[in-house]
Order: structure tokens, then sequence, then C-alpha cells
């Protein structure tokens, strides 16, 4: 699950790309490729609406431009968010096997506010990142990097991301994987503290739950459930209330025979209000 947001204290956010690192002093330039994704047509755009329970419009809440290379393979992706107080714009950039190198945010005013980058070694396998943070003439730093165990037959059995941020101090987070090199469980810890626990399970090789436990401030639980080509079709939220888990939302997504995703209904099991997505694609 490939996730990014701010690292602060309160919140931590595990930068689990699923991408396998390695130590080298020759790294593929991340600049060029840049250029080369820029150079690319949007392939599709996706537009985000709020709806009522008759699929009436009533607000839009994002819009997506996908760019995908000649072999289809998804390379860029740029998102606008519509909050009530402000937008905000996401761009991401993907190597050749899909994996995100690169990722800007936006504000309002096109500002740059964040960056994440990997930095890969000549066979494409990630060594290092960094996420760069800025607020006014204040900037923040985290810095990750890569070590993992092989098999004997050359597949990674296990990766582990050490980050050191300027004000948390030092983290560390250790995928271990199966022997098609598929992730399946990742713990980040902090001052020797587990901070997150993910799980992945699969039948035979394909993916069909992962399970994702925050212990930061109170504990809470989602549960991704997938369907073909790795959609979420539907995620359940809960929260950890007089010694178990209390599940709070459910959302469920609903695809095309194109593997698009057509509609979303979340569902708030506590206040029992329902929302209603619809995705429209242009392209």
């Amino acid at each position: 699950m490939q996730q990014i947001k701010e690292m602060k204290i309160e919140k931590l956010i595990p930068i689990f790309f699923l991408i396998i690192g390695c130590s080298s002093n020759e790294y593929i330039d991340n600049q060029k490729m840049i250029e080369s994704i820029d150079s690319l047509a949007i392939s599709k755009i996706v537009t985000e609406f709020e709806t009522d329970s008759l699929g009436n419009i009533l607000d839009k809440i994002s819009i997506e431009y996908l760019k995908y290379d000649n072999e289809n393979r998804k390379r860029f992706k740029e998102k606008i968010y519509w909050y009530k107080e402000r937008k905000m714009s996401l761009k991401d950039y993907f190597k050749p096997d899909e994996d995100l190198f690169y990722r800007e945010s936006l504000n309002d005013n096109g500002e740059l506010e964040s960056t994440f980058e990997t930095k890969s070694n000549k066979k494409g396998k990630v060594a290092k990142a960094i996420q760069i943070n800025k607020d006014g003439d204040r900037i923040d730093t985290t810095l990750m990097d890569y070590f993992h165990e092989f098999r004997t037959n050359g597949t990674v059995k296990k990766l582990l991301i050490k980050t050191f941020h300027e004000e948390v101090g030092e983290l560390n987070s250790e995928i271990k994987y199966n022997e098609d090199e598929k992730p399946l469980l990742e713990v980040m810890i902090m001052d020797n503290d587990t901070m997150s626990f993910q799980t992945w399970e699969y039948s035979d090789t394909v993916l069909k739950k992962s399970i994702y436990t925050n212990y930061q401030k109170d504990t809470s639980k989602t549960v991704y459930y997938f369907g073909a080509e790795k959609m979420v079709v539907k995620e359940e939220e809960f929260d950890f209330k007089n010694g178990k888990f209390i599940k709070l939302k459910e959302i469920s997504n609903y695809y095309n025979e194109s593997n698009d995703r057509t509609k979303s209904i979340e569902r708030n099991l506590e206040t029992e209000e329902v929302k209603y997505l619809k995705y429209l694609k242009e392209k």
C-alpha cells in the first residue's frame, strides 16, 4: 500500500512503497525520468463527486490526471483536492515498474509544500530517500536508508528502512517478504515502541487482504479487501475501545470491466450517515 503524508510526532505515517533498496554510489538520474514523463500526454482524467443516494451530483471532491507510457505502465498522477478551506495538489512520478520515486505537494497558490524522492542505483534498486516539508521559512527534513537481506536464490527476504527525523529522531521499519517477493508483514518501531503493524494475505499469489494497525495515540485498525488487479473493493475502519476493536466505518468500492472505479459508498456505523461518491472518466 503505497502511502505518504507529512511526518510529525503525533502522526507518523509509514513509508511502505513496496520497493527494494540497496547501496550504490551511482544513481539513476531522476530529473531525466521526470523530463521524459512530463513529455507524455495525459492518458486519463478522473473526477470524483459527492452525490446523493440517487446519483445526483452535490459537490466536486477531486480531479485526477494520469499518464501511461507506450507499454501501458502508469508513470504519472496528479490529484487535486478541494477542501472547505483550501485546495491541495499532489504530483506523483513512477518508475517503469510503477514504484513511486518522486512526489511533490503544492498549496492553493501552487507553492511547494513538501517533496519525497527516492534514489535508485543503476539496477533500479532504491538505496535511500528524502522527504522535505516546508512551512514558511522552516524546512523539516526526514532521511531514509534502505538495507535488505537476500535469500540464496537472490530474492529479497527482508527490508529494513532506517528513518531519521530532525525532531522525532530515529525510527525503523522492517518488511518481511515471501518467496515471491510479496510483502507479508511490516512493523514500525521508535524507541522500542511499536508505532504500527501491517500484514498482507494472499490466495496463491493474489493479494486478498491487508490489515494495518496504528498504535500512535489512540489505537486504530484498517482492513483492506482486494479484488482483481489489487483493486481495493472494501475498507473497514476500527477504533480500540474498552479492550476490543469496534468497527466505525465501512467503505465499498465498485469498478467496471476496465477496472476503473465508478462509485464508492461510505457508511459511518456510529452516526448511521452514508456518503455516496461517483467517479467520472474522460479519455
